[in-house]
């Protein structure tokens, strides 16, 4: 049996738990080889079309789509790990930017919904993918691997301790101030913290009391684990929160660190509150547990060696692997998955990579790094000489050709582009990334109308591949396509929640028609947006709004319709209001006008206010944090 995942090579917990030490144990099982290889590897079209199951981790490639549907076809079982909620991250999050894209949103369900299987680490975010359309849900919790003894005890001062991304600074913010108290009225105390160094500032202790690292590695962590008695674990009640997993109890009860724990669901099913960890619903609670545990160092103890004694017991990886192995094969309707391996497979296997019994691991080495790089360049002559240099060393490297076709296109070189996209498709024959590339070609060849075949083809063969509908409705409208509305239509029943690509639609519409169709597509996704991704969508959407606006149309009712609704979504928009004012105003209803032009002045004293205390650049961390801990806690 053959099972490849497909990620990157990360050195954080998530890699560690979610992918490698899995992949490690399972290729210690009789009859397994497991395979961890980079996104971008040489061999991946290779042991993707191999592989009696494939696991993919997330990474944002749309050709995803087309080779899951390949491997549909020849029978062979394709799992998809979502074992986070990035739709709803603290906006400072380092990958924020990214998920504030509907686009990418949008792939990441599409995977949900066209894989065979969703394996995912908690109960929680297992209903979260059953509601958004996945089936064959598995849940399998982290584990930990090499569990070492309970560590001695070690006399210090006693230190109460955090660590976490920068992702989830609001939630150490949050009771920052309530744990300052305590440790102004116990002098003794020391704190160590262990994230991003912006958290420094949270705190004001003597530095001798005050343990600072950086975020790192998983080992670095556990190292900084070993400087601790007790570890909090504070945590707002959003979404991503409630499908974290209960990683920190596994880490703080394996280490001997006595955790004291928010109430939410990560730890509702694992910790037993008094025995192997203590719960708290509010800052307050934190301080009244804490001190309890400062106070009684009996209780502290019991916790740790309950807490250890639970986690040798209950969850350790080699005593559950085996679980995950019977559901992968329980998918095989077919009986598909072979009893052994390719022996061609495992010496290119062994070629490539570092290996430890039946698992391997290809990381990206020269090749794949040359073709990473290549995108990094400053023109696109300089990429095309780099990819030009790979596709030579390594002429079966699939996606170095597909890039060189993009590039050769991006300098409008379609015959150039045409013959590497032609070898991009050779051996890698499900990519639609390479199918609309060709049809970009003929565009830039001037065969417009077989441009627009080859694009309708692709959104019918693979109706899920989103790039193949925003080149298709702009084409449209370039072409004044009478069947642009139709197009138009479709994409928004496959794609009802990506608004990016209805507003490319856009232009399919006439400009009396323009100001409903965005009315319609504000009403369907406007009331989606999550905090995170509010004020991306509300720059892209008043970019839209304001050119409808701006259409010289003699009936401005729709006009005003779209405005109204656009205020009520973004009311903190002073542009908005003021366009909203002067429409009402020119139209007769000047005193309703005085009331969007009254909230627009305030919106503007407000803003100038600010730049005469001095605040012209972002806003302060502390403003963002508060707004947003407020937000996450109203009502």
């Amino acid at each position: 049996m053959l099972i490849v995942q497909v990620g990157d090579f990360g050195s954080d917990g998530d890699a560690h738990y979610r992918i490698h030490a899995p992949a490690e144990s399972m290729g210690a099982i009789d009859g397994v080889v497991c395979v961890d290889v980079h996104f971008r590897h040489h061999l991946l079209p290779t042991l993707a079309e191999k592989a009696d199951v494939l696991v993919l981790q997330f990474f944002s490639d749309w050709d995803l789509i087309p080779l899951i549907s390949m491997r549909k076809k020849l029978g062979k079982i394709t799992i998809f790990e979502a074992n986070d909620f990035f739709f709803d991250l603290q906006p400072w999050s380092p990958i924020a930017s990214n998920w504030q894209d509907r686009e990418i949103q949008e792939l990441y369900i599409q995977l949900l919904r066209h894989c065979d299987g969703v394996q995912t680490s908690t109960a929680y975010l297992a209903e979260q993918w059953r509601d958004r359309g996945a089936s064959n849900l598995a849940v399998f919790p982290n584990q930990l691997v090499h569990l070492q003894p309970l560590p001695e005890l070690t006399e210090r001062p006693f230190t109460v301790g955090w660590a976490g991304s920068p992702g989830h600074f609001a939630d150490l913010y949050q009771v920052a101030p309530y744990l300052q108290h305590w440790l102004d009225a116990h002098p003794e105390a020391h704190l160590a913290i262990m994230t991003h160094e912006l958290a420094q500032e949270f705190f004001h202790l003597d530095p001798a009391r005050f343990h600072f690292r950086p975020f790192g590695s998983i080992e670095s962590y556990l190292d900084f684990l070993g400087s601790i008695d007790v570890g909090i674990a504070p945590l707002l009640p959003t979404k991503y929160n409630k499908g974290r997993s209960d990683v920190k109890f596994l880490e703080y009860a394996s280490c001997g660190v006595a955790g004291i724990y928010q109430n939410l669901e990560p730890y509702r099913h694992s910790v037993k509150d008094g025995e192997t960890g203590l719960f708290f619903s509010s800052p307050e609670e934190l301080i009244g547990q804490l001190d309890r545990l400062y106070q009684d160092r009996l209780l502290r103890l019991k916790i740790r060696e309950q807490a250890y004694d639970f986690v040798v017991k209950q969850r350790k990886m080699e005593d559950r692997i085996g679980s995950r192995v019977e559901w992968y094969k329980s998918l095989d309707k077919k009986n598909s998955i072979s009893e052994g391996v390719d022996d061609q497979i495992v010496i290119a296997l062994a070629g490539a990579g570092e290996q430890q019994d039946g698992y391997f691991q290809l990381r990206a080495g020269d090749p794949e790094k040359q073709c990473l790089e290549a995108a990094t360049k400053a023109t696109l002559q300089e990429r095309v000489e780099s990819l030009k240099e790979l596709t030579h060393q390594q002429p079966a490297y699939a996606f170095a050709w597909l890039k060189l076709g993009e590039c050769h296109n991006g300098l409008r070189q379609p015959g150039d582009a045409l013959k590497a996209l032609d070898k991009a498709l050779e051996l890698m024959p499900y990519s639609s990334s390479a199918k609309i590339e060709i049809a970009r070609s003929h565009f830039l060849s001037d065969d417009r109308g077989k441009a627009v075949g080859l694009l309708q083809q692709a959104c019918l063969l693979e109706e899920l591949f989103l790039p193949a509908w925003k080149y298709l409705l702009r084409l449209l409208a370039i072409q004044k396509a009478s069947d642009g509305l139709n197009w138009c239509q479709k994409a928004a029943a496959t794609f009802p929640s990506c608004y990016p690509l209805a507003l490319i639609g856009l232009d399919n519409y006439s400009p009396q028609e323009k100001p409903e169709a965005l009315l319609e597509i504000l009403t369907r996704v406007g009331s989606t947006f999550s905090i995170m991704e509010h004020p991306h969508a509300r720059d892209l959407l008043s970019k839209a709004i304001f050119e409808v606006a701006a259409l010289p149309l003699g009936d401005q009712s729709a006009v005003i319709a779209l405005l109204r609704k656009a205020h009520d979504l973004f009311p903190e928009s002073t542009p908005i209001a003021a366009v909203l004012g002067n429409r009402l105003d020119a139209t007769g209803e000047g005193v309703e006008a005085r009331n969007y032009f009254d909230y627009a002045c305030s919106q503007k004293l407000a803003a100038d206010l600010c730049k005469q205390a001095g605040q012209t650049q972002e806003i302060p961390y502390q403003w963002q944090f508060s707004r947003y801990i407020r937000q996450t806690l109203s009502p």
